[in-house]
């Protein structure tokens, strides 16, 4: 929606992907800048009026977004913000007038050289986005060293493993040609077009023309390279042994276990989903944020099992990110178009509604009708192939904690958006939870129930409640998702008591450290958890 207003002003020329990158920042930024507000690159109330005031917003012309030097010279307060960036970086010694002139342009395409992109002397919306980044947008060029490439599935691909772009076939003196992909499945470049890099998943691609760039954004490639993390490694135990203890809960497990394989059920939670059957039976729960606003569970089965499970709903994109460090497979209801092969790429299989293993119920009406057995999916599962590993690894430090270093506590309040928040309350004995549901027009406190296949109900219920907070953003394929590698503030609670620590990890191959300060280890005292990944933009509510 915001690029799609950015576009109709004039201030944003790349293409519509619903993505708030660096492009989309940058852009916002000048349009805040021309529209006399703060340049914060933040949607504020002012920013939204502003945004919506179609009579009396100034819209961009040639010296705005597309900072043409070669235009009427006219003074811009955008290009004096961008003159002053120029000038820190050694590159401009003129005067920061907001004139686009021969000294600006020379400017503009000496960083645009020394940031990859296309040398053309225009402020376009990947020139601003580099230039927020000054000297970091910087890239290598080695001339005589061509890029290491490694083939991927698609012959067409061509991975770098160098940080050098490979200029052999820019000449911008040769006549231009669109990109297209040839009968050998092989892009043909663009001499025109000034090479760039492209991101996804940890892989470099170098693209060479204009049609390759879009075909690549398309497939959720990024212009932006990921943070990256150094892989941590295992989590510290105490009294915990592989193959006794549960890696979900760090209880010991019945000796007839049927602890063949991991699976994680995805369990809708709408209005109408309620109340559900799974969690109560799962060995773990995590909570995640879904589009709406609302959160779906993801309830992981190990040593423990039910042959009533559902309603079922289809997969997100944080899913796999929980599951990988366990081996474990992903059980859905399908997903959004392109997100399955995504999911699988990250190392996590994919079960989705089939029969014998799925089946519906008729007391409900679908999509909410969708149930299954986890004995039939374990056995599929290990049919299929998909056991990694005979004893999955601890998904928490598990152990026996320093208690001094807690506090007692009686409830925590989390907010996943402005429709949906929960409530975990100890009573002595459990944590008990309620909710809050914008959908369902109710008040906080409203006891949350499961059901089990003979109608026997009763409140939700865990051991112990640790609540993650991460970094939220929109998936390109537009879904509400948190990073679950890095780290970010994390409360634990048991037995009436609270912890406030930290959380981290370095890929999805790591289980979740919890820490202190100092980053020493922080045990978690075996029982069944709740995990909650909270959009880490709202804080909790506790007593203490």
């Amino acid at each position: 929606m915001l690029q799609i207003v950015l576009k109709n002003y004039g201030y944003y020329e790349l293409k519509i992907d619903g993505q708030f990158g660096p492009a989309s920042k940058s852009a916002l930024k000048i349009f805040q800048t021309e529209n006399g507000l703060v340049s914060d690159g933040i949607i504020g109330k002012n920013t939204c009026n502003a945004l919506f005031d179609k009579k009396n917003v100034i819209r961009s012309d040639s010296n705005n977004v597309l900072l043409n030097t070669d235009k009427i010279q006219k003074s811009s307060e955008s290009l004096k913000i961008s003159q002053q960036k120029l000038k820190e970086l050694n590159l401009y010694s003129g005067a920061i007038d907001g004139i686009n002139g021969a000294n600006t342009k020379n400017a503009i395409k000496e960083f645009q050289k020394k940031a990859g992109l296309s040398v053309d002397g225009v402020l376009g919306p990947n020139t601003l986005a580099a230039l927020e980044k000054g000297s970091e947008s910087y890239i290598t060029i080695d001339n005589s060293q061509p890029s290491t490439t490694v083939n991927t599935e698609s012959s067409s691909n061509s991975i770098s493993t160098s940080s050098a772009l490979d200029l052999r076939n820019y000449n911008p003196s040769q006549p231009c040609v669109d990109g297209y992909v040839d009968q050998n499945g092989i892009w043909i470049t663009d001499p025109c077009f000034y090479p760039v890099f492209v991101y996804r998943f940890g892989n470099t691609a170098q693209v060479n023309s204009q049609n390759e760039l879009d075909a690549y954004l398309g497939d959720r490639w990024s212009l932006e390279k990921e943070k990256t993390y150094n892989t941590i490694g295992p989590v510290s135990t105490i009294n915990y042994v592989n193959g006794v203890h549960s890696p979900l809960n760090g209880l010991k497990m019945p000796s007839n276990a049927n602890n063949l394989i991991v699976l994680g059920i995805k369990n809708d939670n709408n209005v109408n989903a309620r109340p559900q059957s799974g969690p109560q039976d799962a060995d773990a729960v995590f909570e995640v944020l879904v589009e709406g606003g609302m959160t779906r569970f993801i309830n992981v089965f190990y040593e423990s099992d039910t042959s009533y499970h559902g309603p079922i709903r289809s997969a997100r994109p944080t899913d796999p990110t929980v599951l990988r460090p366990l081996g474990g497979v992903l059980v859905a209801s399908g997903a959004t178009g392109g997100l399955i092969p995504e999911i699988i790429d990250i190392g996590v299989p994919v079960i989705t509604d089939r029969r014998p293993e799925f089946f519906r119920i008729s007391t409900r009406r679908a999509p909410h009708n969708l149930y299954a057995d986890t004995y039939k999916l374990k056995q599929l599962a290990i049919s299929k192939g998909y056991k990694k590993v005979d004893n999955p690894q601890p998904l928490f430090p598990w152990g026996t904690p320093n208690y001094s270093l807690w506090s007692l506590n009686s409830y925590i309040k989390l907010k996943f958006s402005s429709q949906t928040s929960t409530m975990w309350t100890w009573n002595g004995n459990t944590y008990l939870r309620t909710y809050y549901d914008a959908y369902k027009g109710s008040s906080t406190g409203v006891p949350h129930t499961w059901i089990n296949s003979s109608g026997n109900s009763s409140q939700i219920s865990a051991d112990t409640i640790i609540s993650l907070f991460c970094e939220p953003y929109i998936h390109p394929l537009q879904l509400p998702s948190v990073k679950t590698v890095g780290e970010g503030r994390a409360i634990v609670m048991h037995n009436g008591k609270l912890l406030d620590a930290y959380w981290k990890r370095g890929s999805n191959l790591d289980p979740f450290h919890i820490v202190d300060l100092n980053g020493n280890t922080i045990y978690i005292p075996p029982g069944k958890p709740w995990i909650s990944l909270v959009p880490s933009n709202f804080s909790p509510s506790f007593d203490n």
